[in-house]
């Protein structure tokens, strides 16, 4: 028989610092919680979040994207699933993987629910979320510790002391929201009052005061971080971002996860600290995932749609401003998406991407959906953009950054898409072949998409540009 690990005596009587202490020793850094509504239990699948990019602090596997099968929704069946590495917690620090588990987010609701979670895990929770027992009582609680790939759940009752204290402590905030608790906090029976969406309020106050120190640096030699943390000198001219990097302690590594506490980190060049960005900005570059390009690889793709170098000999390019439903003349390629309705700003096709297409109608290069939401969950749905100028001085190069940062959060695939269509970020591809006579051509991958600094607003929910002095 399955143990019921969370109607005992000890789970009721446990408080939130033993909570608190068992996740601590299980070298668990942080706790979210999310209070449960009647309607998150086993039949409805708990409600997580609107979209996966408010949920950029839980690790999840391949999206893949589908057609719902269920009867009773009446919008578009759209849905991406993807597994997640998930356990229940008992009082007694015992762990019980579920291995079924996944979240499943509906771009067309728009909603994130966890599936599975009960299905094939040694232990009997179904007290509290089946629906005709107690899944649908006030005051339940649902905790996720999340450990690099691994996420371990706990639930309170809502008759426990875990869950009277955080009822208590917690009035002013709105069920539905996932809020968080710092392990690493010297008061621990003390919790975070703030709401929060994405990652804890803490993090953005602990980003303006760095910026700040930064700023107050003054004029300060281009370098960066090498692989073991050190920092070295850096003489090429893009020094900007790898020597705001290096104060930050951001290691250049092109990980996909965001650059500081849970932020994007980017930096743009001015004349003048009262000017705007004179360039394009990139905004992302992450490799296709569909076409020639991924089907036969970057050589086979060069030798079909790249042209040769005015200059240098031996030597394909591919490049240009690629802009959706047009051909770029270069590359005779047109930039489309396939799958969204522009007007409805929805997705129709769950298989739907970005893409490059020949005049043939072949897929030369294509970004998914599924790769588009993954991407944006994990990096950029909160960002930060700070302005630098700089000069040489004794034959270094210095870089000085800006009192006035612009923060921006909270971008869902439908507004990124939107803003594809639209033409406010394009292509804008810097990929070249070279010793293309050798039988070893030599290739420099960059595919990167680019926009505006007054267009980044379009992007994100909410903006802000603020005086860190």
């Amino acid at each position: 028989m399955k143990e019921a690990i969370y109607n005992s005596d000890l789970a009721k009587a446990l408080n939130l610092n033993d909570l608190k202490k068992i996740f601590a020793d299980l070298n668990f850094e942080s706790l979210f919680f999310k209070r449960l509504a009647p309607n998150d239990n086993s039949k409805n699948q708990p409600y997580l979040a609107r979209h996966l990019t408010d949920l950029s602090f839980l690790p999840v596997g391949e999206l893949v994207g589908s057609t719902s099968t269920s009867k009773k929704r009446t919008k578009h069946n759209i849905k991406f699933s993807a597994p997640i590495n998930f356990y229940w917690l008992s009082p007694k620090k015992e762990v019980f993987k579920a291995p079924k588990a996944q979240v499943i987010y509906y771009p067309q609701y728009p909603e994130v629910r966890l599936s599975g979670f009960l299905k094939g895990a040694a232990v009997n929770i179904s007290d509290l979320m089946d629906p005709y027992k107690n899944g649908r009582s006030e005051g339940r609680v649902l905790f996720l510790g999340v450990r690099k790939n691994d996420v371990f759940a706990y639930l309170a009752s809502g008759d426990s002391c875990i869950s009277n204290e955080i009822n208590s402590k917690n009035l002013l905030l709105q069920n539905g929201m996932f809020e968080q608790i710092n392990l690493n906090r010297s008061i621990l029976n003390e919790v975070n009052e703030q709401r929060i969406r994405y990652e804890p309020v803490q993090s953005k106050l602990y980003l303006l005061k760095e910026l700040q120190r930064i700023h107050k640096l003054g004029w300060i030699n281009s370098k960066r971080l090498n692989k073991h943390g050190e920092a070295i000198e850096y003489t090429a001219t893009n020094g900007g971002g790898y020597t705001l990097e290096a104060e930050l302690g951001i290691t250049p590594n092109g990980s996909q996860d965001p650059d500081f506490k849970g932020w994007e980190v980017k930096q743009y060049g001015v004349a003048k600290f009262d000017s705007k960005a004179s360039k394009a900005l990139t905004l992302m570059t992450p490799e296709p995932d569909g076409g020639i390009y991924k089907e036969s690889g970057v050589i086979d793709f060069m030798n079909q749609y790249a042209y040769p170098d005015k200059k240098i000999e031996n030597r394909l390019n591919f490049n240009g401003k690629h802009i959706a439903n047009k051909v770029n003349e270069k590359t005779k390629l047109e930039f489309v998406i396939h799958g969204f309705d522009s007007v409805g700003q929805k997705i129709t096709d769950p298989k739907g991407y970005i893409g490059l297409v020949d005049s043939n109608g072949k897929i030369a290069a294509s970004w998914s959906f599924a790769k588009l939401i993954t991407h944006w969950k994990n990096k950029h749905n909160k960002a930060v953009y700070i302005p630098s100028i700089s000069r040489i001085e004794s034959n270094r190069k210095q870089y000085s950054y800006s009192r006035i940062v612009s923060l921006f959060e909270g971008c869902n695939i439908n507004k990124l898409l939107s803003a594809f269509t639209c033409s406010v970020i394009y292509y804008d591809p810097g990929i070249k072949l070279e010793n293309i006579d050798t039988d070893k051509p030599k290739s420099k991958r960059r595919s990167q998409f680019r926009v505006k600094l007054n267009d980044l607003n379009k992007l994100y929910e909410k903006n802000e540009n603020l005086d860190i002095l």
